[in-house]
């Protein structure tokens, strides 16, 4: 950046020429500071230390849905957290997962599991370069997260209960069965249009979702 003009907290607007970009007598909104703040969320993987400090701290938590046991530790180590710093409430976690409903579920594995496959593959090519001297001791433990992202798959995952890929009445099980065994979470992501899945397919997927799943898992 070339240059600022002066702004104090007082004006409203904001000046400035720079290398790449210039712009001149603009506002920003949502202001960089509000009363109360915007509610903060905070990407935590397998590290008990991330749920902590989102806890502590009073941070919504975005998660990858482990194996149950194991994001059932975490969601308690976060709430526990959440507790002693004397929040109000419970705290919020969301995963996030895979999803591709169809009305058999042959046809969901034959459209779902090949891009879900390959936007792994993607996240595993985007981390060859941590297979070495991954961790540092700001991540501890990152070579063993690398790892389990290049071995994954979604037939693993589906296996796991942590990939909705089948027909309505198979991801109905699969959410209330997550959630039971990872002790309840408030908010889930879903991931339905994965690396080169067609629109189309993807949209049938998620209008069936709405019609068939949403109505009868409202209430967990």
């Amino acid at each position: 950046m070339k240059s600022v003009s002066p702004a104090p907290s007082c004006r409203e607007n904001v000046s400035s020429q720079g290398e790449f970009n210039s712009f001149a007598n603009i506002t920003s909104l949502p202001r960089p500071t509000q009363k109360p703040h915007p509610p903060f969320w905070i990407a935590a993987t397998n590290t008990p230390e991330t749920f902590a400090f989102a806890g502590t701290n009073g941070c919504k938590v975005m998660a990858i849905p482990l194996e149950p046991n194991k994001m059932r530790e975490l969601i308690s180590t976060y709430r526990d957290a959440w507790k002693k710093a004397g929040h109000a409430g419970n705290g919020h976690v969301m995963n996030t997962f895979f999803m591709c409903c169809a009305p058999t579920r042959e046809e969901a594995m034959a459209v779902g599991l090949g891009p879900c496959n390959a936007h792994l593959k993607g996240l595993a090519n985007a981390a060859q370069e941590w297979l070495t001297g991954a961790s540092t001791k700001d991540y501890p433990g990152y070579d063993k997260l690398m790892a389990h992202v290049l071995s994954d798959s979604a037939e693993k995952q589906v296996r796991a209960g942590s990939a909705f890929i089948g027909t309505p009445a198979d991801i109905v099980a699969m959410l209330e069965s997550y959630n039971d065994k990872v002790g309840g979470i408030d908010s889930v992501s879903l991931h339905f249009t994965p690396a080169n899945m067609p629109v189309e397919m993807a949209e049938r997927s998620l209008r069936l979702f709405s019609k068939e799943v949403m109505p009868k898992v409202a209430a967990l």
